[in-house]
């Protein structure tokens, strides 16, 4: 299907998207050194990672989105090991983490391959953006929980931008998709949600100090 938007409007919103998405992992990933902790939920980290080890090396759909796609898997992979060193110093069990890690894992990647061909899905934009609200929902929780911990307004800022670049060449690539449409606005709207929360968090919650903002 023809796109509503010209090639060169598409090129600089995947530009875009790419930006803003490696930036985000970026920040996630020095803020989580900062704090000593994890700044991305296991379940986005689990379905993340297996997206784009999928669509990365597996089935590749586009070369463009295939680069971006393995630096993404790079740098969860960082990420994946900061939740391994500073997950493991909370838990008694080891054995016990290590295996439902496993499996989350494995449930993820059959999951994402199940959507792929059920829905003859060759560009996995229907998990993409399915882990994409997930995220923007556990993000929130992981701050009301931990508030400045592990997270920062620069990574909801970078995050929301970068996921409004997708979910705009979604729509012009899918307007039809009452499903795809239901995911972009919802994951808007949650990601804007974030944001206000980081920025003005609740009495209950420490205020925002200058380091916890980037």
């Amino acid at each position: 299907m023809d796109s509503l938007l010209n090639h060169e409007a598409e090129r600089w919103l995947q530009l875009g998207l790419a930006f803003f998405w490696t930036v985000t992992y970026v920040l996630i990933i020095l803020q989580g050194f900062r704090d000593r902790t994890c700044g991305m939920p296991l379940l986005a980290l689990c379905a993340n990672i297996t997206w784009e080890f999928l669509y990365g090396f597996v089935i590749p759909f586009d070369p463009f989105q295939k680069i971006g796609t393995i630096v993404w898997f790079a740098l969860d992979c960082v990420i994946f090991l900061q939740f391994l060193v500073y997950a493991t110093r909370k838990t008694t069990n080891k054995p016990l983490l290590y295996l439902s890690v496993a499996g989350l894992l494995v449930m993820a990647l059959l999951l994402h391959y199940g959507m792929h061909v059920e829905f003859n899905d060759k560009e996995g934009k229907y998990s993409a953006f399915g882990i994409n609200l997930m995220m923007s929902f556990l993000f929130m929780i992981m701050w009301l929980k931990q508030p400045g911990k592990g997270q920062s307004l620069a990574i909801a800022y970078v995050k929301t931008i970068g996921t409004l670049c997708a979910s705009i060449l979604g729509y012009a690539m899918y307007p039809e998709s009452f499903l795809l449409t239901t995911l972009y606005i919802l994951t808007f709207l949650l990601d804007l949600l974030y944001v206000i929360v980081v920025t003005k968090p609740s009495p209950l919650t420490p205020p925002i100090t200058h380091r916890q903002r980037f």
